[in-house]
């Protein structure tokens, strides 16, 4: 195992990784996790100092600025996110200042860079006397392009939308019907100690009061219920499903929305499942197997000709949770702020119009399709189902009763500060007779 490090120094090393060299915050995290196995109070010290960076990125950017004279070399950017990392300590958590200041500054003995404890103690204690307001009301921590994006799409919201992105979400779980009802697992958690309060806008969903670590969740392990998104949990609901159905979850993979299929037919019917990627099927079957759900899983290419066993006559249901920018759940992936690029989205756009076109052919007639998204961009959302249904007279519009959404032409969209769940998509399309 690695030299075990501070969890100031593996913090900055995380937010390095993640701003500079593009990686993922949760791989990051894992690998975290796997070689220095912290205690649970270090690793939510360090999870919670990675994600405020990344929220608060730009706002941290340039208070580090009126205290360095001169930028910090690139060979030493480890040291600029120290530098952030104790900024963020100080503006934002309650950790006493000086052991925020110490912590920070002796960590530049773990990553190597002795010389520069003077620097941070110089700028930290600086900071301390003199806490700059550098605060930006209208950009709010988020890249400009992605700002003058919501500003164009949701002129009246996207100051609501922007702030939001920049909170720490709730933690929501389902409940799996077939082994418990919602207010049977609520009285668990509450013999667990564990407060909580059913979700109003979910049949299933409770919402926690305090994020807990998944193990602590009675019964977790063995499929008593799932961490999802009170959003997400919409899916099952607007599909109509009934017994004995085929239905095709063509994007499946982490595999929560197959799972609340699949808990919804009582694991009775044909469920197919599909993801592009290899890796991620393998985390579709853990989902499954941890909740004891059968589905056909299939690594392939929805947007291709079908390389799995389509049923003869067809699926009465698909469900497509398309490719997106993930621009509807910044709050909880954060380092989306850094990894988007505006060329992405037209990348995506494609995926998303192959996905419809290819699928459709495999719907029955009288069968549904339900589009979704977790993206915030009619780009991604209205517009694309608007080209679908204009080239393809057999798509009927059908209405979705949202408990909270903001109603479109063609479907509904949530949005993160507007209602009290992540930004999402559903367009619910019949094929006609």
């Amino acid at each position: 195992m690695p030299k075990k490090i501070n969890t100031r120094a593996a913090a900055a090393r995380i937010c390095w990784q993640i701003i500079d060299q593009g990686r993922s915050l949760d791989a990051a995290m894992a690998d975290y996790i796997e070689t220095q196995q912290p205690s649970p109070q270090d690793k939510g010290f360090v999870q919670e100092v990675v994600y405020g960076v990344c929220r608060w990125h730009g706002e941290l950017e340039q208070v580090a600025k009126s205290f360095l004279r001169n930028p910090i070399r690139k060979k030493d950017r480890i040291v600029h996110f120290l530098l952030l990392v104790g900024l963020y300590q100080l503006r934002y958590l309650e950790t006493a200042n000086h052991a925020a200041v110490a912590e920070t500054v002796q960590a530049c003995k773990q990553v190597n860079k002795v010389w520069a404890k003077k620097l941070l103690n110089g700028c930290l204690r600086n900071y301390q006397r003199n806490p700059v307001d550098v605060s930006d009301p209208i950009t709010l921590s988020h890249p400009k392009w992605l700002q003058e994006q919501l500003s164009q799409a949701w002129p009246n919201h996207s100051l609501a939308i922007m702030h939001a992105n920049n909170q720490r979400p709730p933690m929501c779980i389902r409940v799996n019907a077939m082994k418990h009802s919602r207010d049977d697992y609520l009285q668990q958690l509450n013999e667990h100690d564990i407060q909580s309060e059913k979700d109003p806008h979910s049949r299933d969903g409770i919402i926690l009061n305090k994020p807990v670590g998944v193990t602590k969740l009675p019964d977790f392990a063995h499929g008593s219920c799932s961490v999802q998104d009170t959003a997400a949990q919409q899916a099952a609901e607007f599909l109509q499903l009934a017994p004995k159905q085929a239905v095709l979850d063509a994007c499946a993979a982490p595999g929560g929305k197959t799972a609340h299929i699949l808990e919804r037919l009582n694991n009775d019917g044909l469920v197919h499942a599909l993801d592009v990627s290899e890796q991620r099927c393998e985390q579709l079957t853990s989902t499954l197997q941890r909740l004891q759900l059968n589905a056909g899983i299939y690594t392939a290419d929805a947007s291709t000709p079908p390389s799995w066993p389509v049923p003869e006559d067809g699926y009465d249901r698909i469900l497509i949770d398309a490719p997106c920018s993930g621009l509807g759940v910044i709050r909880r992936h954060p380092d989306i702020k850094h990894h988007r690029k505006p060329s992405d989205i037209t990348q995506l756009s494609n995926i998303q119009t192959a996905l419809l076109e290819n699928l459709w052919q495999h719907l029955k007639p009288g069968g549904l399709l339900l589009y979704m998204t977790c993206s915030v961009l009619p780009v991604e959302n209205e517009q694309q189902v608007k080209r679908f249904v204009e080239s393809n007279n057999n798509a009927i519009v059908m209405n979705i009763e949202h408990p909270c959404a903001l109603s479109q032409k063609y479907g509904v969209q949530t949005l993160p500060g507007v209602h009290s769940m992540d930004g999402f998509y559903y367009s619910l399309l019949k094929k006609s007779t």
